[in-house]
């Protein structure tokens, strides 16, 4: 019975980070992150999105949209951009992220937002808007519109990276995202992993 409830809680949960009201997402979000559900993900730095982060953002200015507790913000190469740009619904995971910055000394170059990606306005234009596993919590009938609206954020040249877990799961995303815009790269990694690279 305490699986079946533990189960259900996670269906439920994952149902509601993406469909609820941005308050029911940012208290999933908080207690998920309060209770260190995410920390076993904090240490990242193998991943390749690093090297298209270096290769797109031209030492200016990177977005991340859905940042949790900051793996790229702390992890990419401080020498490959300006600024960076976290944003995050959750404002414990905002907090792990400002924590790290100042323990890397990129308290300078990092700002943290804690806002609803759906819905954030940006105060300027990115070399890269990245949704780094973050882009398939938004719903299917938004993503169009949000990456539309994004997209005026990109400057001359700006691309949007996208890095999802499973390809298969979230084929739709793909496809939109194929329909809809010119795809510069797209690099299928182990297992199912994928990153796009679109303007």
């Amino acid at each position: 019975m305490r699986v079946f409830k533990r189960i259900q809680r996670a269906v439920n949960a994952r149902i509601l980070k993406r469909w609820g009201h941005s308050s029911i997402k940012k208290a999933i979000w908080n207690e998920e992150f309060s209770s260190g559900q995410w920390d076993y993900l904090e240490h990242t730095s193998n991943d390749p999105i690093y090297d298209y982060l270096a290769r797109y953002s031209h030492h200016g200015n990177v977005l991340d949209l859905g940042c949790g507790s900051s793996n790229t913000g702390n992890e990419m190469d401080a020498s490959t951009y300006r600024s960076y740009t976290g944003v995050d619904i959750s404002d414990s995971a905002i907090r792990k992220a400002l924590t790290r910055a100042i323990n890397n000394n990129r308290q300078l170059k990092n700002e943290y937002v804690c806002d609803d990606i759906s819905s954030y306005v940006p105060r300027t234009r990115y070399d890269v808007i990245l949704f780094r596993e973050s882009i398939f919590y938004l719903p299917n009938y938004q993503i169009k519109k949000i990456l539309n609206r994004y997209s005026s954020y990109l400057s001359h040249g700006g691309v949007f990276i996208v890095r999802m877990c499973d390809r298969r799961r979230h084929g739709s995303i793909v496809r939109l995202i194929e329909t809809h815009h010119r795809v510069l790269e797209k690099s299928s990694l182990a297992e199912a992993d994928i990153i796009l690279v679109f303007r």
